[in-house]
């Protein structure tokens, strides 16, 4: 990619060529999605499975979106491509948001694509099911940043993986309970409103300022 011919637009479209390539890799969160969300309801009794249901899709989409980001910017940073990035006319901040964007929909999109199907194995009404939609579609941002940023500290190590889940999960955690509190107020025909405004706020802000952390952690690990 020339520097004449470097935009955030070809950046985009040149994220998503490499990341569909690798259609194993592309493939294996979605089919970790539909295994393990496909096993819960085989383990509980059936008046038991609508109950249990967001509890265990939400957790199976943080470990669907752990389970994409070990090379998310690995690879740049071993074969060089990043040092070309950061030596770009565009903010690099601004770069690693475009590479989340196109991650995003080539890794987490697919999973809300599958997500009708998963409802009808936990027999799921439609309303609790947009419900679970909309929590999840509000969450992933921030899921995304945070695992972003971990993917950024451990892109040098050899190991980093471990350090990925060690940094993301705990983080990850007042996603998933305001996530939960969402959907457990819209099945008791309460307001969700408060959670709701607190995944968007911190979805926002995961936005707008999580690809700047992630691009200065980038930056670090390269000095």
């Amino acid at each position: 990619m020339t520097e004449n011919g470097f935009t955030l637009r070809r950046y985009f479209f040149f994220c998503l060529r490499l990341l569909f390539r690798q259609r194993r890799d592309v493939a294996l969160p979605l089919f970790f999605f539909l295994l393990v969300s496909s096993l819960f309801p085989l383990a509980f009794a059936n008046h038991a499975v609508p109950l249990l249901a967001p509890a265990a899709l939400w957790i199976t989409l943080l470990l669907s979106v752990l389970l994409s980001l070990d090379n998310l910017f690995r690879e740049d940073v071993e074969d060089g491509f990043m040092e070309q990035l950061m030596t770009a006319r565009q903010p690099l901040g601004l770069l690693v948001a475009v590479k989340m964007l196109a991650h995003w929909i080539a890794y987490i999109l697919p999973i809300f694509i599958c997500l009708p199907l998963t409802g009808l194995w936990y027999a799921m009404p439609s309303d609790t099911l947009f419900v679970l939609a909309l929590s999840l579609l509000l969450g992933t941002p921030t899921l995304l940043a945070l695992g972003g940023l971990a993917a950024a500290l451990a892109a040098g190590l050899k190991q980093g993986g471990t350090l990925l889940i060690l940094v993301t999960l705990p983080l990850a955690t007042p996603v998933l309970l305001f996530g939960l509190t969402m959907v457990d107020m819209s099945q008791n025909g309460l307001s969700y409103a408060a959670a709701r405004d607190f995944l968007a706020a911190m979805a926002v802000v995961s936005v707008g300022v999580g690809p700047l952390v992630t691009a200065a952690a980038l930056r670090i690990g390269m000095d």
